[in-house]
């Protein structure tokens, strides 16, 4: 059985939907460039506060912890408010709803954590947020487990410390 369409403008009452369809889809699934499961994209979806985002991942809300970080309580029916939570949640509600995130697991972690978050670091485009967190002082280094970046997020918390950046310059230390 074929569909003819009568009148050739007929296109222009699908168009709309057909826009509506692509659209949802696109937000309800997650990208993928067609690479390497390391590269793919997933779309942050919400955030819970400075270090803990959800992704959609093949059609499932996934809760990902950032590796090597830990930004301050915002208020919950489990936590009191810290100093700093609600700034650093912000910031990182700001930088990454509704954006395309990379997520790259630590070769020597483990892969979630015992509320059985993913453990990722999270890149928005080139940029590494996890270290970006520390640079602008909304997050403490959480060095209480091995990780390969380590070193390198204990120098960007210690610049941020002398910088006075966020959270340095706003809150006792920790």
């Amino acid at each position: 059985m074929k569909f003819k369409l009568k009148n050739k403008n007929n296109i222009f009452y699908f168009a709309p939907a057909f826009v509506i369809l692509v659209s949802l889809l696109w937000l309800a699934y997650p990208l993928s460039l067609g690479e390497p499961d390391n590269n793919k994209l997933y779309r942050v979806v919400d955030v819970y506060d400075g270090d803990t985002i959800v992704v959609l991942m093949e059609g499932q809300r996934e809760s990902v912890r950032l590796i090597g970080i830990d930004t301050p309580e915002v208020e919950s029916p489990y936590t009191r408010e810290e100093c700093y939570g609600k700034q650093a949640s912000e910031f990182t509600k700001d930088l990454l709803l509704w954006q395309s995130v990379r997520l790259e697991p630590d070769p020597i972690n483990d892969d979630r954590d015992k509320y059985e978050r993913l453990l990722r670091y999270v890149y928005l485009n080139d940029t590494h947020i996890n270290a970006r967190l520390l640079t602008e002082g909304c997050a403490y280094l959480l060095d209480n487990f091995p990780f390969v970046r380590l070193d390198e997020f204990r120098a960007l918390e210690q610049n941020a410390r002398e910088q006075k950046a966020g959270l340095w310059t706003e809150c006792e230390e920790k």
